[in-house]
């Protein structure tokens, strides 16, 4: 097995060119055609940035890895989960996306869907649950529920972080006190799960016992760099948007509707 080889399957390539066509078609000729604000420059430079993570996720040897190290795991799922969904929520036009919300069922749904506590909870189950030692072996061991993991860590992630990004007036952000708690509360797991792999003191996921590492490291060490990358990276990211909610919340002052 060549550890340092990408991962060019047709399923994934055909995805990422799907998606920046459509993108591409949707913010431009198709916005054009409905005499709405087409995607600034900024806004498509985050979506082409999000989609070269997501690349580097997916198909660099970044996956690859990912099957003989946990480390190497965890720092896709960080791309998958706190670089990308940011990145994707901040490229979309509000007028744009507001086509598509014009329809008063539609509009419910995702209302309901991006409820900030039903989104901490589907979000947390998700990335609890798949930080099982049974379910994150089967994912490392079979492609298919692999590929399912992915999915459902970008889905569970774009919704957990539209409370903080979104600027669509149909579906705003939280408000900053609110989104403050929101954020602290978001940052427990993977702050306990990162503290677990580091000080466990044992190998948490079988699968990577069986398998041979690069660089020499054991699956020891490779578990504890793992669980520092999700504490520290991982948990610290949402103080990092935290403090400036915050401070952006501080320098308002006498605004109710920032509470």
């Amino acid at each position: 097995m060549n550890l340092y080889a990408w991962n060019f399957e047709p399923t994934i390539l055909i995805a990422f060119l799907v998606s920046t066509v459509g993108y591409v078609w949707i913010t431009g000729p198709y916005a054009r055609s409905r005499g709405v604000q087409l995607a600034s420059t900024l806004e498509r430079n985050r979506f082409f940035l999000a989609i070269v993570f997501l690349f580097l996720a997916l198909v660099s040897p970044i996956d690859t890895l990912s099957l003989v190290s946990l480390s190497m795991h965890m720092v896709q799922h960080l791309i998958m989960i706190v670089v990308v969904p940011p990145l994707i929520i901040l490229s979309i036009p509000a007028e744009v996306a507001s086509l598509f919300l014009v329809n008063r069922t539609v509009l419910l749904i995702l209302k309901t869907l991006l409820n900030p506590l039903l989104v901490f909870l589907v979000f947390n189950a998700i990335f609890v649950g798949w930080h099982l030692p049974a379910n994150y072996d089967l994912a490392v061991r079979d492609q298919q529920v692999h590929v399912l993991e992915h999915v459902m860590f970008i889905f569970g992630a774009l919704i957990s972080w539209w409370p903080v990004f979104s600027h669509q007036p149909e579906l705003p952000r939280s408000t900053p006190g609110f989104l403050m708690l929101f954020l602290f509360f978001m940052s427990l797991p993977p702050t306990i799960i990162g503290a677990l792999l580091t000080f466990a003191g044992f190998v948490v996921y079988p699968a990577y016992e069986a398998v041979s590492r690069p660089w020499g490291m054991s699956a020891q060490a490779d578990q504890e760099l793992a669980g520092l990358l999700m504490w520290l990276p991982g948990g610290l990211i949402y103080f990092v948007v935290l403090t400036v909610v915050f401070f952006r919340w501080f320098n308002r002052p006498g605004d109710d509707s920032m509470v």
